[in-house]
């Protein structure tokens, strides 16, 4: 099959980049590929020999030249993905929908345009205000297309001040998944949701290219001594970019309770902060800087050994994009011990497997659980060897690869959505 593939790519620095890099190593025997980009540099050293790299803004043209049988795309609730919305209308296809909550990152397209940054910066301005008018009308337009007789009263609230939760609460994915001719995610919540919402839909659970990488023990000794960390100590980690909605905060408190208790116990976050400052301050505050260590990223091949490097991982999200967190599967690969948020699209995830905490009761959840892993050394290997159980189960390379074949010939068959009432900004074919 000849395939146009549409995603953030190596080295950004998203999740989804390193997904498509490991989605391509199985894809690519079978397949003729083409890469779509909108990025300064990729690393072709991630990527699939053969595999042709190209500008995404040539997608369109090359497809009416000579047609793919199929257009896939990677979408996220991140910038990286803005310039796939300029593409799905225009050459529909399989859409790959890594997260359901995309309202953050699509109202950023518009509400923070240079046009109405400006009149933001000077609200008085009529001449601004005019040049911010057609980013503002089109949001507009979107939100109440997405949401009839709503629409105008999200707009009003949007431009004045917004909640944490009320993107939650209108995810915003109703036109990507209508302009497409199927729809792919992780977890079966995201299936019923935008079936829910978009009955026509043709939405399918896939599994996700995730495996354990070989770690030798000597490289997890010598990390934790290079990180400070001594022989005795049991190590709390958390991967990932660190932002407020992984609950670091409650993390460092409850495990400066658990401490108090279990003199041993330390912190380790691996991960980018969104905001370096909040997150010392919430190790201060919580008094647990001088159990704490912040690496910032590594690089993902150094992954693994840091999460190996854990004797404990708490994973924990809320609010949720209803994502399946690759980064979670990774640690679960590796055979962590893992405490998560009891949240419903992580139903899947075996209860012999993780150790969840109610988000309503989250810390009292989490100094419960701490407690109760930082003494059974036993209850942390069974832990473990489920989890990895479980990874090895449901998301063998095999398996990923059959999976994606039957969705890629089954959308390959499909014909293109129908035309819909969309907002006049939405390219046409």
């Amino acid at each position: 099959m000849r395939l146009a593939f549409v995603s953030p790519l190596p080295p950004l620095s998203t999740g989804i980049a390193d997904y498509a890099a490991d989605l391509l190593g199985l894809l690519a025997p079978r397949h003729e590929i083409d890469l779509f980009h909108a990025q300064g540099e990729v690393d072709a050293t991630r990527l699939p020999p053969g595999a042709r790299v190209r500008v995404a803004s040539e997608l369109p043209a090359r497809h009416r030249m000579r047609p793919y049988d199929l257009a896939i795309y990677q979408m996220g609730n991140g910038r990286a993905h803005d310039f796939v919305y300029g593409l799905l209308s225009r050459v529909p296809g399989l859409l790959v929908l890594h997260d359901l909550v995309l309202q953050h990152s699509r109202a950023a397209q518009f509400l923070e345009s240079d046009a109405v940054r400006a009149w933001r910066a000077d609200p008085g301005s009529v001449a601004a205000r005019a040049a911010a008018r057609p980013s503002l009308d089109a949001w507009r337009e979107e939100l109440e297309y997405s949401y009839p007789g709503r629409g105008g009263r999200l707009f009003e609230v949007q431009l004045g001040t917004v909640g944490d939760l009320l993107p939650y609460a209108y995810p915003l994915f109703r036109i990507p998944v209508e302009v497409s001719r199927a729809v792919a995610v992780h977890n079966d919540f995201m299936a019923r949701a935008v079936r829910a919402e978009v009955p026509v839909a043709e939405a399918t659970r896939l599994p996700m290219p995730v495996a354990a990488a070989r770690v030798d023990d000597r490289a997890v000794r010598v990390l934790r001594e290079r990180l400070g960390f001594a022989e005795g100590d049991v190590i709390v980690g958390t991967f990932g970019l660190l932002t407020p909605e992984k609950r670091v905060a409650s993390l460092a408190r409850a495990v400066a309770r658990a401490a108090e208790t279990h003199r041993r116990l330390k912190l380790l976050l691996v991960g980018p902060a969104a905001d370096p400052g909040r997150l010392e301050a919430d190790l201060s505050l919580a008094g647990v800087r001088g159990r704490a260590v912040v690496t910032g990223r590594v690089p993902l091949p150094e992954l693994p050994v840091h999460v190996e490097a854990a004797d404990i991982v708490a994973h924990l999200r809320y609010p949720s994009a209803r994502e399946t967190s690759a980064a979670l599967l990774r640690v679960l690969a590796q055979g962590r011990p893992t405490i998560v948020s009891d949240l419903e699209h992580q139903a899947e995830l075996p209860a012999d497997a993780v150790l969840r905490v109610d988000v309503a009761n989250e810390e009292a959840g989490l100094l419960k659980a701490l407690r109760r892993l930082a003494t059974d050394e036993a209850e942390r290997a069974r832990l473990g060897a489920a989890a990895a159980a479980y990874v090895r189960r449901e998301h063998a390379p095999n398996r990923v690869r059959e999976a994606w074949e039957s969705v890629l010939e089954a959308a390959r068959r499909l014909p293109d959505p129908p035309p819909r009432a969309w907002p006049a900004h939405w390219p046409r074919p």
